[in-house]
């Protein structure tokens, strides 16, 4: 799925400072912290690592269960005498095949619904609104992990033939090529190694009942950028609460779900309270030199932890659907901390 923050063209870069920093990221115990679309967790998995992933985003982890929780293909046995099928690809050839319907995602987010906004395309929205409702039928038949991995298919669909940019802070007044396309649910690349928790919850909260990790990866907002905001209609999806949804664009209530990262007067307690919760060998951590919080006062956090390294790339900035092509000095971070024992 398109997302803004995403470290899938920086893995290389990550995996050249780990090697340099001699940390040892093979068949190890890893917390990947503000994982968003779960790009580092999926490197650590490739790697055999037992990784715990954690956001506040559902959107987030919808995705995680989509590419990153089975090791292979999922039987649908409950599913078999309600639909006649038990092979994830008859599941999903059902669920493409069903009648659109004109509900909540219809009135919401196509251009004949109440509220006139133009996310999906018409058909498109009927599909979302038949697929959604159907696999909510199956949430108390199916075990979480397996709606959850449906709804992840979903969303990444839906996202896929959205009318946007890249994000959802607004929708494109003209009909992109794709967003006129069919939605079509699509069966997902599976990694064999590795093995993978997913959690949806604030990630002191998430530290605090965790014991020790080998590794602890960070990547946490580094502007005034809420993701909630951004990616609103995906956590509607996700989420299937049916608010009331404010504005042109409508969005959700996203007050509980803010971060003190993206907001400048909280930033620096809330990444030293970070820090203090900690329990690892290795702290990893990814930053921008746009971020709130400067990379000295990073720098002298961790070293009152151990050993620290900075090491930095250049990178493109990612406006809406394209890179930047103008130099803007940008560069990504990353920080290796071997905490003392």
């Amino acid at each position: 799925m398109k997302y803004i923050g995403n470290k899938s063209r920086l893995i290389g870069f990550i995996e050249d400072c780990l090697k340099d920093f001699k940390v040892d990221y093979k068949n190890v115990k890893v917390y990947d912290l503000f994982s968003g679309t779960g790009s580092v967790s999926e490197f650590f998995l490739k790697h055999n690592c037992k990784v715990l992933s954690c956001d506040n985003m559902n959107y987030a982890i919808a995705e995680q269960y989509r590419k990153l929780f089975f090791r292979k293909a999922p039987e649908f046995n409950e599913l078999k005498k309600i639909v006649g099928y038990e092979n994830l690809d008859g599941i999903l050839n059902y669920l493409n095949g069903l009648e659109g319907e004109k509900g909540y995602f219809f009135e919401n987010f196509c251009e004949e619904g109440k509220y006139k906004r133009k996310f999906f395309s018409v058909s498109n929205a009927k599909k979302i609104d038949a697929i959604r409702n159907k696999i909510e039928d199956w949430k108390d038949i199916l075990p979480i992990e397996k709606y959850n991995f449906l709804v992840g298919i979903l969303m990444n669909s839906a996202d896929f033939v959205s009318n946007t940019a890249g994000t959802y802070g607004a929708y494109l007044k003209i009909w992109r090529s794709m967003a006129l396309k069919e939605m079509k649910l699509e069966k997902p690349e599976f990694i064999s190694t590795g093995k993978i928790e997913l959690y949806t919850c604030d990630v002191i909260d998430f530290l605090k009942k965790q014991d020790k990790a080998d590794i602890v990866y960070l990547d946490p907002p580094y502007n005034s950028r809420q993701y909630p905001a951004n990616f609103s209609v995906l956590e509607s999806i996700v989420v299937n609460d049916k608010q009331m949804l404010n504005g042109k664009t409508g969005l959700r209530n996203y007050e509980n779900q803010k971060s003190k990262f993206a907001i400048k007067k909280y930033v620096k307690d809330e990444f030293v309270n970070l820090i203090n919760n900690i329990k690892a060998d290795y702290i990893v951590m990814s930053y921008s030199t746009e971020g709130i919080l400067k990379s000295d006062f990073i720098m002298e956090i961790l070293k009152q932890k151990g050993k620290t390294k900075m090491y930095n790339t250049s990178y493109r900035r990612f406006k809406t659907n394209s890179w930047t092509e103008k130099n803007t000095n940008l560069k990504e971070i990353l920080f290796i901390c071997k905490m003392k024992i």
